[in-house]
């Protein structure tokens, strides 16, 4: 039983080391945040989905993907299985998870700064049209006030007459 949990240990160790390898191979091209275009050619990888990773890998292994450069991925991709590729794919495609998430944070951040901005300016504008009302309606009052006395000044001086 021992023994048995220590090959266990240890194909789960190479399986590891070999994904790892498999990825490292894929730095050496595209970068080691796979960002690079690999030969000047290549997409960015970091910017595909996983699916799309799993599709031009296995593309490219069986020769249905690719452009003039494909044979140099087919020699790097014939030795991996399906489930090689799968783990493969979802390393690269979580590797720009951070940048995305990064990214992300930073455009809601704008969002939320244009926004308080806008909050600000419109609260200004509505503090500011509030004055400029009451102030015309004092103005209003006053003008009002000073033709009544007037016009009762008027008809008290006809009166007394």
């Amino acid at each position: 039983m021992k023994k048995r949990m220590m090959s266990l240990a240890l194909l789960s160790l190479m399986t590891v080391s070999a994904t790892a390898a498999n990825t490292a191979a894929c730095v050496g091209c595209h970068g080691a945040s796979f960002e690079k275009k690999a030969l000047g050619k290549s997409k960015v990888v970091k910017d595909m989905s996983k699916e799309e990773i799993v599709t031009a890998l296995k593309g490219y292994k069986d020769g249905s993907y690719g452009g003039p450069m494909k044979s140099v991925m087919a020699g790097q991709v014939k030795a991996l299985d399906d489930k090689a590729i799968e783990e493969i794919a979802m390393q690269i495609a979580g590797s720009g998870s951070a940048e995305k998430a990064a990214e992300k944070a930073v455009d809601t951040v704008k969002e939320k700064a244009a926004q308080s901005a806008t909050d600000a300016v419109v609260d200004a504008a509505k503090e500011k049209a509030v004055e400029v009302a009451k102030d015309v309606a004092d103005k209003a009052v006053d003008t009002a006030k000073d033709k009544a006395t007037e016009a009762a000044t008027g008809a008290a001086m006809k009166l007394m007459k």
